[in-house]
């Protein structure tokens, strides 16, 4: 199975050698984007960024294998008295494999993005709200645009609909957090440059 393949190739030292590669990747994005302004505001902001979005996303992780553990108790597939035994290891399974998706998302997309907004003074909690929203509505609109399967295909406005629904928890738990994450930790520096300006 393909995941099982990856989970363990990315706890290997291979793989942890990567998702070192691709974090030290988005540092670099991230000093090489904000230039002269690094020096003010450094890497706390984006360090605080990614602490917040890996709770979040262990804890949406968490949360999609305890309801599919509960769905599949009401289907009389598994016993209560299981729950604590695999709901665990499927969180954790989910998230060591998910990495493949969300870490290179929030390193090559996210991380230069909250440079730029950083840089250029426009980190408010509407624009942050405003890009949530962006965030959300473009992964959809990419499971629209690419559908994964027949059904996808042929069922268009149930397709994204589906995208919408299941892409939100990512976004609540791992964007946003992500977002206020930079927003809180670069503080210091908004407040000297509205002074400044």
């Amino acid at each position: 199975m393909a995941g099982d393949w990856t989970v363990y190739w990315l706890t290997s030292i291979f793989g942890l050698v990567a998702i070192g590669v691709v974090i030290g990747i988005s540092c670099a994005i991230w000093r090489g984007v904000l230039g002269a302004d690094f020096a003010k505001i450094g890497f706390r902001p984006l360090a605080f960024a990614y602490l917040c979005a890996g709770i979040g996303y262990v804890g949406s992780n968490f949360v999609s294998c305890y309801l599919d553990f509960s769905n599949r108790v009401a289907e009389g597939l598994l016993s209560e008295h299981q729950r604590w035994s695999i709901v665990p290891g499927w969180t954790m399974y989910a998230t060591i494999l998910l990495l493949v998706i969300a870490l290179p998302l929030l390193g090559l997309v996210g991380v230069p993005v909250m440079a730029i907004v950083l840089k250029r003074a426009l980190l408010t909690p509407k624009n942050i709200a405003l890009c949530v929203l962006a965030i959300w509505l473009a992964l959809s609109a990419l499971g629209f645009i690419l559908p994964g399967n027949e059904w996808h295909r042929t069922h268009p406005l149930e397709s994204f609909a589906m995208s919408l629904k299941e892409l939100l928890p990512a976004v609540l738990f791992i964007a946003l957090p992500f977002m206020v994450a930079v927003y809180w930790g670069a503080r210091s520096y908004r407040t000297s440059s509205q002074r400044t300006s």
